[in-house]
């Protein structure tokens, strides 16, 4: 494609024929158009069934053009200019041990800075505390106590570039290119899927399948928007996943800027879960599979697992462990405890398993970095009736030695499970209890704690730690406990609409405290649901806050790392999922 182009007519044409071989050219191409975007001052940028189309409404604007095709597609036009890209620095991956640690920590419930209770089982903490500081409003437009900002759920080409509280300096779960794909759910579930995309400024995002996928699921799933700094995507239910095949059901989530991105399995009133997605630099080939035991033999109550390829010629080992001796059927073959099953996977390729028992433990490996995602279709634990589980499951490469992990509150418990890759020792602390664990490779612990204890894990070697909210009036859910090492600074992240309550837990030195802010507020500006101390190297206030659905950044003025949950409920149902849970 040499030549001069003579019209914008003719540009627009030669941009769609080149849309299919510059997808590998995808974020070099946003930095472009960024500066398209600010040429043509953001609305004249308008999207017509899911493409680009740009309007020649100045000279300036057509230079900024030539500047891009000359640079991306090979077309000779005159007078280039060259355009840079600039890469964002490495984060540094800092070790997973910590140092030695108080093994013995006490937990206490404070009512206000100068009285504590110490926690004891069966006593229930102060859930309603009177504030001992002085609430203080930000300068700026008064919002209501708690709520977010609504998403943008039907994102349009407008680009804004809202002014964020602060710059974030660590990176942890947030990058430009995610590998996304969905696990079964109810069989009544018939809903839709959605991705939520959350950024400090306007982005562009590519939603892309395989050729391989069916055209009209593809038709529904593949896209290219400018959204603003945050926005919901839905795609079809029929883009799950079914067990023991290999499909081409994994998309890929790519934007010009960073991003956090979660998922929720809104398919069904009933069952639902969310995950955070952690991106693809972030992807390895060693994960550790955690589940909870099937309520129920039926296959509506599966454990499971699944995973994606990002590269061709993928190849993948699993080395089942399975709670008791119930054989499993894959491909033409027959696998119990301790069997490896292979698979080869190409490109954007899923492959999920279910089994009618825990298979928590299992390991899986690859010769090349795969998303692997586990839980449960829908499991009933203490109390209620079932609900969908999952979680995207972070790397043992990713993993920690010293977790806090909070109860779910108003459950009726919290189940933790710990997975480690050898031989362990492992002290868990509960309330005033210190147990010691003796794990060996790829053996896991289970420990339940009742409404209002709090856990402190520290382990000599990386560990695996998952906690699952119980149920009550509420149904089950799962997510991925965040390590001391996993905590940030920062976090941009969206609460999904549709639930009866809403809580970030969040687990903070105590020094910190008065720094941390959310959506410019103190904590004072948001109802408690509980706040306990905790200990480690350094005291930790754990408290759970309510918010209502919309957007929020969290973020310390002191530039302190603290860890995230967010979780909510509602009748027959509940999601969680973690603000960050790979190492920064």
């Amino acid at each position: 494609m040499n030549g001069k182009v003579k019209n914008m007519d003719d540009l627009n044409t030669r941009l769609h024929l080149l849309e299919g071989s510059m997808q590998n050219l995808f974020v070099s191409v946003n930095t472009s158009l960024e500066n398209i975007r600010e040429n043509l001052n953001a609305s004249r940028i308008p999207q017509v069934n899911g493409s680009l189309e740009i309007s020649s409404e100045s000279s300036a604007n057509y230079s900024c053009i030539k500047d891009f095709l000359a640079k991306y597609s090979g077309v000779t036009l005159s007078s280039p200019t060259e355009t840079t890209i600039t890469t964002p620095a490495a984060t540094q991956v800092p070790t997973s041990k910590g140092t030695e640690s108080n093994l013995n920590p006490t937990s206490m419930i404070t009512i206000s800075e100068n009285t504590q209770v110490t926690t004891s089982k069966g006593t229930k903490p102060n859930l309603n505390p009177k504030p001992t500081t002085t609430i203080t409003t930000p300068a700026t437009t008064q919002v209501p106590t708690s709520k977010g900002t609504e998403p943008n759920l039907n994102p349009t080409t407008t680009i804004t570039t809202p002014a964020t509280t602060q710059v974030p300096t660590s990176k942890g779960s947030r990058g430009r290119e995610f590998l996304i794909l969905f696990m079964r759910n109810h069989p009544f579930a018939r809903g839709s899927l959605n991705i939520y995309v959350s950024s400090d400024s306007g982005v562009m995002a590519n939603i892309s399948s395989s050729p391989k996928l069916d055209a009209t699921i593809k038709l529904a799933v593949d896209r290219r928007l400018n959204i603003t700094h945050n926005s919901k995507f839905t795609l079809p239910a029929n883009l799950a996943c079914e067990y023991g095949t290999v499909e081409p059901k994994t998309v890929i989530l790519q934007t010009s800027e960073p991003a956090t991105v979660t998922i929720l399995d809104s398919f069904h009133k009933q069952s639902n879960d969310a995950t955070l997605i952690i991106p693809t630099d972030k992807l390895s080939n060693k994960y550790f599979v955690s589940t909870t035991h099937p309520y129920r033999s039926s296959s509506d109550f599966y454990s499971q697992f699944a995973v994606g390829a990002l590269y061709n010629g993928t190849n993948i080992n699993v080395t089942f462990k399975m709670k008791d001796t119930s054989p499993i059927s894959l491909l033409g073959g027959t696998y119990r405890d301790g069997d490896v099953f292979s698979v080869t996977l190409e490109r954007l390729e899923t492959f999920q398993v279910g089994h009618a028992t825990d298979l928590s433990g299992t390991v899986i490996t690859s010769s090349k970095p795969v998303a692997v995602f586990s839980g449960n279709r829908c499991n009933q634990l203490k109390s209620g009736a079932c609900s969908h589980m999952l979680t995207q499951l972070p790397p043992v490469s990713e993993l920690d030695n010293q977790y806090i992990v909070p109860p779910f509150y108003n459950n009726k418990g919290t189940l933790i499970q710990v997975i480690s890759e050898s031989q362990n020792t492992v002290n868990c602390s509960v309330g005033d209890r210190v147990s010691t664990w003796l794990l060996g490779d790829t053996e896991y612990k289970n420990v339940e704690v009742t409404p209002d204890e709090i856990s402190v894990i520290v382990s000599d070697r990386p560990v695996l730690v998952t906690g699952f909210g119980m149920g009550g009036s509420y149904d089950s859910y799962m997510t991925v406990i965040p390590g001391v090492h996993q905590y940030l600074n920062y976090y941009k992240v969206v609460v999904p609409g549709g639930y009866d309550e809403n809580f970030f837990c969040v687990m903070i030195s105590s020094e910190s405290v008065n720094s941390l802010r959310i959506n410019g507020y103190t904590v004072d500006h948001y109802e408690r649901g509980y706040q306990v101390y905790a200990f480690l190297e350094k005291k930790f206030l754990v408290s759970a806050f309510r918010v209502e659905n919309g957007s929020f950044e969290l973020t310390t003025l002191d530039k302190s790392p603290f860890g995230l949950l967010v979780y909510g409920h509602r009748q027959y149902d509940g999601y969680g999922f973690a603000g960050n849970f790979v190492l920064i």
